[in-house]
């Protein structure tokens, strides 16, 4: 029996060998490839989508003012009715209505109370009439012009004063009086302020004539 070569056969191993490390370096390859295109797209659609949103909110922002921009529509409601205004006061009485209600007659009372004669008003009490004046004469002179000349030192010290002519004995005579007075008590008043100015007036009295 013929023995086989020990080298041939090492010989046909070397090239079985030398193919198996080529196809796992081309799987390896491939593999490689397969992974750089997944990852490849993986990052191409994660950007993309970041970029979408990115330029949503964009659109979504810029769109906010626009629309807080925007004036309100005009609606066909028409505008509320303003509340009724409140009555107005009632007016007050005219000058001519006060002047008649003032002028307007008393109401007589005509029951039993108010006819009874008790009730009515008492009228009030005149005071007398003075039936005489008071004078205070200071002098009586002959010479109308002395007579003048004393009424107005006299009116100096703010008197009233006159002069009246009488007849005495057959001759005219200028009496200088000061006056008059209804009451006894300011011709009195009159009479201490003629002493205080060295003058001697005499108080007498008159009758009123009517």
């Amino acid at each position: 029996m013929a023995r086989k070569d020990p080298r041939a056969g090492r010989r046909e191993e070397a090239p079985a060998r030398s193919g198996k490390r080529g196809g796992m370096f081309t799987g390896m390859l491939i593999g490689l490839v397969i992974g750089l295109v997944a990852a490849a797209g993986l990052a191409w659609y994660f950007n993309l989508g970041t970029d979408g949103l990115k330029a949503k909110d964009a659109g979504q922002s810029s769109e906010k003012p626009e629309i807080l921009a925007r004036p309100i529509p005009e609606t066909d409601d028409p505008e509320p009715t303003p509340p009724p205004a409140p009555a107005a006061a009632p007016a007050k009485k005219t000058e001519s209505q006060a002047a008649a209600s003032t002028t307007a007659k008393p109401r007589v009372d005509y029951t039993f109370y108010g006819i009874l004669p008790g009730d009515k008003p008492a009228k009030p009490i005149e005071p007398p009439k003075s039936k005489e004046t008071w004078w205070l004469q200071v002098a009586a002179l002959k010479n109308p012009a002395d007579a003048d000349k004393l009424k107005a030192r006299l009116a100096l010290l703010g008197l009233e004063v006159s002069t009246q002519k009488v007849e005495g004995g057959g001759l005219p005579l200028y009496r200088v009086r000061v006056g008059p007075y209804k009451r006894e008590d300011d011709a009195l008043g009159d009479l201490d302020t003629l002493a205080e100015n060295n003058f001697e007036p005499r108080l007498f009295k008159e009758p009123v004539k009517p």
